[in-house]
């Protein structure tokens, strides 16, 4: 018989995961990506997961849609570090692919931040996008814990909102190369990242004054999109 991750490469994702022992119909879409796309038949095994911490292991009990599963484990998984990432707006279009990568690299928080020179178009239909994208990604990615995509702040109300963190970054050309620092293996981290048009000088000072230390993600100007993609890598690859 398959073991319990072969009916599907990637995890599935349900609101809430009841007790072992339990039953649980799935929804639509989730249904759907097991039923179509998994193929997935009665006997065979799943990994769940709600996003926020829950790793649970269940068996198909019933196919089509909807799809119903017994809950064979559970798990509660703590987070030993976390990361949250305040993003200016990047060029028009390039949002959705920031948020995607972002959530493959296990960043907990996305806020994106107003800044002098550039300004968020925040609905509420896009952030509803950005919750579908990072749920896929997480999905994908095989992790328990989920991107969350928050509403935009100016930046001076996102730092005074930023958890106290056990690192404070900001991308810098002009920074220090990232290979010469080290990412905090525990505890919170904070990464800043400007938009498309930059920071002013007023708002470097202001990072700068609040501990931020200057990162140099590559030898060249990177998009916004691309320099927040780098820093999660990077973050990422310190656990």
């Amino acid at each position: 018989m398959p073991s319990p991750v072969d009916a599907a490469p990637s995890y599935v994702w349900a609101a809430a995961i009841p007790a072992a022992g339990s039953r649980l119909t799935l929804d639509e879409p989730e249904s759907h990506y097991l039923t179509k796309v998994c193929r997935a038949r009665a006997g065979e095994g799943v990994t769940l997961t709600d996003g926020r911490g829950t790793r649970a292991q269940a068996i198909v009990i019933q196919t089509g849609e909807p799809v119903t599963l017994e809950i064979e484990d559970v798990q509660h998984l703590l987070r030993e570090r976390s990361a949250t990432w305040l993003i200016g707006s990047p060029e028009r279009g390039r949002a959705d692919w920031m948020v995607e990568k972002l959530a493959e690299l296990g960043i907990d928080v996305l806020q994106p931040i107003d800044t002098e020179r550039s300004r968020w178009v925040s609905t509420e239909a896009r952030l509803e996008r950005w919750e579908r994208l990072s749920r896929a990604a997480l999905r994908q990615s095989r992790r328990c814990h989920g991107l969350k995509v928050h509403p935009p702040r100016d930046l001076s109300e996102a730092l005074a909102h930023a958890a106290d963190p056990g690192g404070r970054y900001v991308a810098d050309l002009a920074g220090t190369p990232s290979g010469r620092l080290i990412s905090h293996a525990s505890g919170g981290t904070v990464g800043v990242v400007g938009p498309a048009e930059g920071f002013s000088i007023s708002e470097r000072h202001r990072l700068t004054g609040a501990g931020f230390v200057a990162i140099s993600l590559s030898d060249a100007r990177l998009r916004t999109e691309t320099a927040a993609v780098a820093l999660a890598a990077w973050w990422s690859g310190g656990a």
